[in-house]
């Protein structure tokens, strides 16, 4: 079963070169953070520091959800109240990865890993998100792994897709290559 997901990885990784690790992640950038820093990641916040989130999921060998989403859309506060939100309170993920999030329609300012700062506007379309709410997965080098959830066609089985996303970037995170 690894095989299949390192396969399904590699396929991602060649299909979107580099696309995403020059956006959350380039090796060396995550260097100029404390250690000390990466200790006092919360699990869920929103995404306002790449270099120091990727140097935490470094440290701590995990992986990242990010959950892009909007103020507006109806859709995207059900997948946040049924199925994000819950995972602050929920044991099972708490050291298994992190939760970022990215309100498109919000001010908010997200230093990315080259040292810029954006909008999170900026970010998400730089990310290629084109409708809302999508949660993406990352591993610790920055990378996109696995397929993206685009908008909520049947919430029965979201947690599923929620569920499989992240046992596909714990794997990646432990077999990287």
């Amino acid at each position: 079963m690894a095989k299949t997901f390192l396969s399904r990885r590699r396929w991602l990784q060649k299909a979107l070169p580099g696309t995403v690790l020059g956006l959350l992640g380039a090796r060396g950038l995550t260097q100029t953070v404390n250690a000390d820093q990466t200790d006092s990641l919360p699990f869920m916040a929103n995404l306002s520091d790449v270099p120091r989130d990727l140097a935490g999921m470094q440290a701590q060998k995990i992986p990242m959800l990010l959950f892009v989403h909007a103020s507006y859309c109806g859709f995207c506060h059900e997948v946040d109240s049924q199925f994000i939100q819950p995972m602050v309170d929920d044991p099972i993920y708490r050291g298994r990865l992190i939760v970022r999030r990215i309100e498109i329609d919000a001010g908010g300012i997200i230093l990315d890993a080259r040292g810029h700062k954006e909008t999170n506007s900026e970010f998400a379309r730089r990310l290629d998100v084109q409708l809302v709410p999508v949660v993406a997965f990352f591993d610790p080098e920055g990378r996109e792994v696995g397929e993206r959830l685009k908008g909520i066609t049947v919430p029965d089985f979201y947690p599923y897709y929620l569920d499989e996303g992240i046992k596909l970037a714990e794997q990646c995170v432990k077999n990287p290559d």
